[in-house]
């Protein structure tokens, strides 16, 4: 895994084998590591970065600023450009530890990502996200080339600008008492879309280090990959993890959980890396998984303490890696940028937002929200500096602007409501004319009413979303099957590298994991040819005319036609694992037989996965419950069919009696009960919730199960 800090930064396996290695206790007790370091001086170096951290810290939680700031401020203060003398003994050591908070960074930013909040984003936040990153980006490489960078530097200035934190946006605007108001949703729409762009970028100009060189064909390739790869995690993820994670709860036992969830992030991003792609990658892929599943509130409380450690050894190191230099060719870059940077993001975000049909105030105070950089640009220009593209000069610069759109923040989004408000009401008169006139047009244009096809093009655009998700998830596979054949090459038996079936059986492989999927990718675009032909050929008034035969023969061609483009498009990514067409054509033919054979059982192993993804998807998180007094908790039970306690009343079950517990509240279908009588009645599926200390609650659990009712 490549280090996120430094031009020479090695991965943690390379730091972690180096420690394990060289570090041993001595004769006389002390760790000692060979000839570079004392045990005993990490320590004392992360003594020094977190007591510094907390005290600065402190100071800028009481002059209400981001702790953010702090951190980096903290790095500024030990690290090695601070004369007279570089507090940290280890500097690679700090960093090493710091890409386990890139990695739970980009798992926190993930985990408030949520793909249901997709659903959610407007066409206002989609053109505007794209209105402002294209602007952002074309005058970052302008300034970026006026001030004398390079073109990679350059294009890494427009893509860095562009990335708004989200969390310090929140912040500012909760300082303001504004989180609530109205235009927050487009602006938190806007930061969404920012993310997906980000996540793509990422794994594109990953890719583009590594390999020094990213052509159209390589470009067009590493996004199919960087696509399939985010549809694998997002299908598959929503298939396990949310099962594995109640498994896990049943434990009841918040240690358990915390090191799963771990365990599961470090997996994704370790997959990220072993793709080509960038760890922060995997880990945010990850998060916004586990943003799905029942306990994410939960989960969200047992990695923040863990995040927050992590996170401020990353920002503490970023800081650490600042040049300061006050001279005028040390401060004109972080001015003009910055300048850049806001007038930027408040043009072209307002512009994005009006083009999509936001009205004016609620676009203005969008626009003006979005100034501060943070989080995603650290790890974007940190990521540029260790793969060489960039030097330690544009990550001091970045992370110096970020402080000022930070500083600049809050002052912006507190102007906003009166800007927004005089320009409403005293701006150009043909400015208001012209948005208001326009805002109207696509008002109608969205209402029109449309023909008599207009729920067959509807269900024509959902199959056609379906075959694209099934299209990638068979394509995730293939390369899935490529990539671990690139990892296990040299660990499979001789006999299957020298004969050259090695790569072939991985494919088979990769393709019998997606027969199911691609059964359906089959079924779904026949009903989509059977429609089109419908759609094309409708049903005459005249019984005389007869569209059947036209019909069938524009389903044979649609078929044909399919046939033939996946045909070659598989050929084109499984080439990689099979060179020869013939041998592709014999595997194919094999993978065919499989599924004319198996044709019901793989529709069912596909409709059974599509349900568990659409219960994850309709299931509401848990709400945490408050913290209770010594060991007092409150569990949950559910009645089931077979228990011998439904139709009776709470009092006539004995519950207080025989275990102590207070019965709190029942969840049912139809309304739910809190603080029940005596005489209120349980039913089948009722969802009982009790309080009591935990001999209480063992207590009435083994009781409960006796007669039927199960916790949850």
């Amino acid at each position: 895994m490549e280090g996120i800090f430094g031009a020479g930064g090695s991965s943690i396996n390379k730091e972690l084998r180096h420690s394990t290695t060289q570090l041993w206790i001595d004769e006389g007790g002390d760790f000692t590591e060979s000839g570079e370091m004392n045990g005993i001086d990490l320590l004392r170096d992360l003594a020094m970065v977190l007591a510094v951290s907390a005290g600065v810290t402190v100071l800028f939680q009481y002059l209400r600023q981001p702790v953010i700031l702090g951190y980096i401020l903290t790095g500024i203060l030990i690290g090695p450009n601070t004369p007279p003398f570089s507090l940290i003994r280890n500097e690679q050591a700090i960093r090493t530890l710091a890409e386990l908070g890139v990695i739970l960074l980009m798992f926190t930013i993930g985990i408030h990502f949520s793909f249901r909040k997709l659903q959610q984003v407007g066409s206002s936040a989609v053109v505007g996200s794209l209105t402002e990153l294209t602007g952002i980006f074309i005058l970052g490489n302008l300034v970026g080339r006026w001030l004398g960078w390079s073109a990679t530097e350059s294009l890494f200035l427009g893509v860095i600008l562009g990335m708004t934190s989200t969390t310090i946006m929140a912040k500012s605007l909760d300082s303001r008492g504004m989180l609530y108001h109205g235009f927050t949703k487009l602006a938190f729409g806007i930061t969404l879309m920012e993310d997906i762009v980000a996540v793509g970028v990422l794994g594109i100009l990953n890719s583009l280090g590594t390999t020094g060189h990213l052509g159209l064909a390589d470009t067009g390739i590493k996004i199919l990959q960087l696509i399939a790869f985010f549809g694998a995690i997002a299908v598959v993820g929503l298939l396990v993890v949310p099962r594995v994670i109640d498994w896990v709860t049943r434990v009841r036992s918040d240690e358990t959980l915390l090191i799963t969830v771990l365990g599961l992030v470090f997996l994704a991003a370790w997959a990220a890396q072993a793709m080509g792609f960038s760890v922060a990658l995997g880990a945010f892929l990850m998060g916004a998984v586990l943003a799905e599943v029942r306990q994410v509130k939960r989960v969200e409380r047992l990695v923040a303490p863990v995040k927050d450690v992590f996170s401020a050894l990353f920002f503490t190191a970023s800081g650490m890696l600042i040049q300061l230099d006050f001279s005028g060719s040390g401060i004109v870059p972080v001015l003009a940028i910055a300048a850049t940077l806001i007038f930027g993001k408040v043009f072209f975000c307002t512009l994005g937002s009006l083009l999509g049909g936001a009205p004016l105030r609620p676009a203005v105070q969008a626009g003006m929200s979005l100034v501060a950089i943070g989080e995603f640009s650290f790890v974007l220009a940190a990521m540029g500096m260790n793969l060489g593209m960039t030097d330690a000069k544009l990550y001091s610069t970045i992370v110096l602007v970020s402080a000022v759109s930070t500083l600049a923040s809050p002052y912006l989004i507190g102007a906003s409501e009166p800007f927004s408000r005089w320009l409403a009401k005293d701006g150009p008169r043909w400015f208001l004319q012209f948005w208001d006139t326009y805002g109207s047009w696509l008002k109608r244009l969205k209402a029109a009413p449309s023909d008599r096809h207009k729920m067959a093009r509807a269900f024509a655009r959902k199959l056609i979303g379906q075959m694209a998700l099934q299209l990638i998830l068979v394509t995730a596979a293939i390369f899935g099957a490529g990539g671990s054949w690139a990892i296990l090459r040299d660990r499979v038996p001789a006999v299957l590298r020298e004969s050259g079936w090695g790569g072939p059986l991985f494919w088979l492989g990769g393709a019998l994991v997606a027969l199911p999927v691609a059964v359906a990718l089959v079924r779904k675009f026949h009903a989509f040819c059977l429609l089109t032909s419908e759609m094309a050929f409708p049903r005459p008034e005249s019984p005389e005319k007869d569209v059947g035969p036209a019909r069938k023969l524009t389903v044979l061609f649609l078929g044909g036609l399919g046939v033939l483009l996946f045909s070659l498009y598989l050929a084109v990514i499984s080439w990689p694992l099979i060179p020869g067409v013939g041998l592709l054509v014999a595997l194919l033919t094999i993978v065919g037989l499989v599924a004319a054979a198996q044709w019901k059982t793989l529709t069912v192993v596909y409709a059974s996965g599509q349900a568990q993804i659409r219960e994850t998807w309709e299931t509401t998180p848990d709400e945490e419950l408050p913290r209770l007094p010594g060991n007092a908790a409150v569990r949950v039970f559910r009645v089931g069919g077979e228990s011998t306690l439904a139709g009776r009343s709470v009092a006539e079950t004995q519950l207080r009696q025989k275990s102590g517990v207070v019965v709190v509240a029942i969840e049912r279908r139809g309304g739910n009960v809190v603080s029940p009588g005596p005489g209120e009645t349980l039913a089948v599926g009722d969802e009982i919730f009790l309080f009591g200390d935990q001999e209480q609650l063992k207590l009435a659990e083994e009781f409960l199960g006796q007669n039927g009712v199960t916790a949850i």
